[in-house]
């Protein structure tokens, strides 16, 4: 039984393009998975923030706070806590910017009833004109106090060297190692400020409530599954008019009739007239 040679010379020339196709359509196919991940992982989070943000406070005892892999389903919760700052252990999270404006956020441990200490972010400050600390660093008074607080779980270590009476992140074991001498140091959450009483004088600025938009990851994630399927689309098509070209040039098929546009038309007008 004899090959049919066209096949052969067909397979020979479009076997590496479509290896190439299948490459690309995997990594399209990766991309859009990664992208639908990264949705799915904001949902989550806003579905979080949904839940939870404007629940009315309750003691903190009271919270029940469960950590797995890094997450709560607790986190943005409203809980009251007792107790006192520490204002002299005051530190600052560099790189936070707001509005465009480069920034730091106040951290500040506070001393509960019960001894154990609570890692509180107060609030925003501009850096200044060099992108050094700010000058206006308020500080709240050491006198007993009530909070309200939002709970947040600890933010990854960045690894970046330490700088004195700053850090590159929330990472709440390491400011654990840092206030040891103070007592322990919760390291599964720390507290968001909502309002404080007594109150101070002045404040940092208030962080603004997380955005509930999901972004572009879904249009993205529908944009590279497209991707790929005109790829494969685009692979069909050239091998299918190569045989078409092929088959006419074997006196097989008729040629294609072109077209007659108006550019055409105007063309074979002008040549007439010549």
């Amino acid at each position: 039984m004899r090959t049919n040679p066209l096949k052969q010379s067909t397979l020979r020339r479009w076997g590496p393009w479509l290896a190439l196709v299948v490459v690309f359509a995997t990594i399209t196919s990766l991309l859009s998975w990664w992208q639908f991940a990264r949705r799915e992982e904001l949902v989550e989070r806003i579905n979080e923030v949904i839940a939870n943000y404007d629940k009315p406070p309750i003691p903190l005892a009271d919270i029940g706070f469960v950590l797995e892999d890094g997450k709560s389903a607790q986190e943005w919760r409203p809980v009251t806590v007792s107790g006192r700052y520490l204002s002299d252990l005051t530190t600052l999270v560099r790189n936070r910017p707001l509005n465009g404006q480069a920034g730091f956020l106040q951290l500040v441990p506070f001393e509960l009833n019960d001894g154990r200490v609570l890692i509180v972010e107060r609030g925003w400050l501009v850096a200044g004109s060099d992108l050094s600390p700010t000058i206006d660093n308020p500080l709240p008074l050491t006198e007993p106090k009530q909070l309200v607080v939002r709970l947040r779980v600890s933010e990854a270590n960045l690894g970046r060297p330490p700088i004195p009476g700053q850090i590159s992140s929330i990472d709440l074991k390491t400011l654990a190692e840092r206030f040891q001498s103070s007592g322990e140091v919760i390291t599964d959450y720390y507290g968001r400020l909502v309002s404080e009483s007594p109150g101070s004088e002045t404040f940092p600025t208030a962080v603004p409530k997380p955005s509930l938009s999901e972004g572009n990851h879904l249009s993205y994630a529908l944009q590279w599954v497209l991707f790929g399927l005109m790829a494969f689309g685009a692979f069909i098509w050239a091998i299918r008019n190569d045989r078409r070209i092929q088959l006419e040039e074997a006196g097989l098929r008729a040629p294609k009739t072109q077209k007659r546009t108006q550019a055409l038309i105007d063309a074979e007008i002008e040549d007439a007239n010549q």
